[in-house]
C-alpha cells in the first residue's frame, strides 16, 4: 500500500512594525543589536522567523521580518516564556517610548500592509 503526503504549503508571512525610541536609550540600543545575544537570534529561527531588519530614523524606528510558520502569535507567546528571551525583551522594551496613539503599549506596534508588490 502506497500513502501519499502531501505537505500543507506555509506562505510566508509579513509583518512591519513600529516603536518610538528614546533618546537617552539610542546608543545602548543600538549597540545591543550589533550584537544580538546568539540565544534570541537562535529562538527567533526556531520560530521560522526570518529576513528580519530593524531601521532607525531620529527617534522613530521602524521593523520587519517575515514569518514561515503556522500560528505566529502563538509562537511570539511561547517564545517569550523562553528566560534568555524574556531577559533581552525586558532591557530592549526599557528603550522604546510609546507610538502615537497607542499610549497603554510600551513596545512594537503591528502596521498594516496597504501595498505589496512581488
Amino acid at each position: 500500500m502506497v500513502i501519499n503526503l502531501i505537505d500543507e504549503e506555509v506562505m510566508t508571512e509579513r509583518y512591519a512594525m513600529a516603536v518610538r525610541l528614546k533618546e537617552e536609550k539610542k546608543d545602548f540600543y543600538i549597540s545591543n543589536h550589533a550584537n544580538v545575544w546568539p540565544e534570541v537570534l537562535s529562538e527567533l529561527k526556531k520560530i521560522k522567523i526570518k529576513n528580519y531588519s530593524i531601521y532607525l530614523k531620529e527617534d522613530f524606528m521602524f521593523g520587519y521580518l517575515e514569518y514561515d510558520g503556522n500560528n505566529f502569535n502563538k509562537d511570539m507567546e511561547e517564545m517569550q516564556k523562553i528566560p534568555i528571551v524574556d531577559k533581552w525583551t525586558k532591557l530592549m522594551i526599557d528603550c522604546f517610548n510609546p507610538f502615537p496613539n497607542n499610549e497603554d503599549n510600551n513596545s512594537w506596534v503591528m502596521m498594516d500592509e496597504i501595498f505589496y508588490m512581488e
